[in-house]
């Protein structure tokens, strides 16, 4: 039998490849031209103070040095809001997937409900955040505050505002994207969408697709924690002192690390129960089959297919699971030392 000929749309289909890397280019592109905090004029009296000593203009108040340790810090925490925004991105797109993929149109109808419903309550809840909030003075107003109060000579009204709409989409995103990774997981212990009875393999399937929730949940937590500390010690680069920068650094660290404990067991306490549902009802429907010689035992076959339980066979999960609390003394390197040349 003749094999029917492509139709010419699939001949095509190969260039929507293109579209990931040039959403990512003009992602970073758009967030680094709309930062600045310096005109023409002002960047080229910057380049002439750094080539100048600081004996041939005594009385310059503007300092040069001082204002790109400003810039470090600030495209640092840049850096940041391009991995959260991409990585949120990559693992809603995954675990909407994953939900489309585990349920029936009716129970996709309810659990897409269930998701909306929780997302409503996430941004309400974030749009009536004000001073009375702790979570809103000691992370959202602690750093846009300080930049505020340090002038429209260090940090511009055009780059408060932009600040502010950037960090409210990643705000926002960090509240959707993980409502459908917490659904996805869910529906990873769904029974089949056919409705026939399900076998060692649907659980295997299913195992696979709980790791594949787990790398992108742990993907977008270790990105909020790199731009919740990015974010945090961008002031710090403000402050004239020492000891004011230590302080505002070894806040910022405390903060983070209280959300990597966080975020951490949220990992436990999401991917083990499920992980340990699907290896027991693998585990009993092999041992409800009559056994055959050319069948391999129940563990060799729970281990050749992800569903046995172990340190060593689940070694790169219990890593995704440590991943948010490691990167809260790692995103500590991403700014100090704040000095010009660190």
């Amino acid at each position: 039998m003749t094999p029917s000929a492509p139709s010419s749309t699939s001949d095509y289909r190969f260039l929507l490849l293109i579209i990931p890397p040039m959403f990512i280019l003009l992602l970073a592109t758009g967030l680094f031209e709309f930062s600045s905090n310096i005109t023409v004029d002002d960047f080229h009296g910057l380049t002439k103070r750094l080539m100048n000593s600081a004996s041939e203009a005594p009385e310059q108040s503007f300092s040069a040095t001082g204002f790109l340790v400003e810039v470090k810090s600030r495209y640092i925490w840049l850096t940041t809001v391009v991995l959260a925004l991409v990585a949120g991105l990559y693992a809603f797109i995954l675990c909407a997937m994953i939900i489309y993929e585990c349920h029936s149109r009716p129970r996709l109808l309810v659990v897409t409900s269930i998701g909306i419903f929780f997302a409503s309550i996430g941004v309400f809840f974030i749009w009536a955040l004000d001073d009375t909030h702790t979570l809103y003075r000691a992370i959202f107003s602690f750093s846009y505050d300080n930049l505020r109060q340090a002038g429209p000579q260090r940090i511009g009204e055009h780059l408060l505002r932009y600040v502010m709409v950037v960090v409210s989409v990643v705000n926002v995103q960090a509240l959707i994207v993980p409502v459908v990774a917490l659904l996805a997981a869910c529906s990873t212990l769904a029974p089949p969408s056919t409705g026939q009875q399900p076998d060692p393999r649907f659980y295997a399937s299913q195992m696979k697709r709980l790791k594949e929730v787990l790398t992108a949940a742990s993907a977008i937590l270790v990105s909020g924690i790199l731009h919740m500390g990015a974010w945090l010690r961008w002031p710090a680069a403000l402050v004239a002192d020492n000891a004011g920068q230590e302080a505002v650094l070894g806040t910022a660290l405390a903060i983070t690390l209280f959300w990597g404990v966080t975020f951490t067991l949220m990992l436990v306490a999401t991917y083990l129960p499920a992980a340990l549902l699907l290896a027991r009802r693998a585990e009993a429907q092999l041992l409800e089959r009559p056994s055959e010689s050319a069948e391999p035992e129940p563990d060799q076959w729970l281990r050749e297919h992800g569903l046995f339980l172990s340190l060593q066979d689940h070694f790169p999960q219990f890593g995704l699971i440590l991943a948010p609390l490691l990167a809260s003394p790692l995103s500590s390197l991403l700014i100090a030392p704040l000095t010009p040349t660190g």
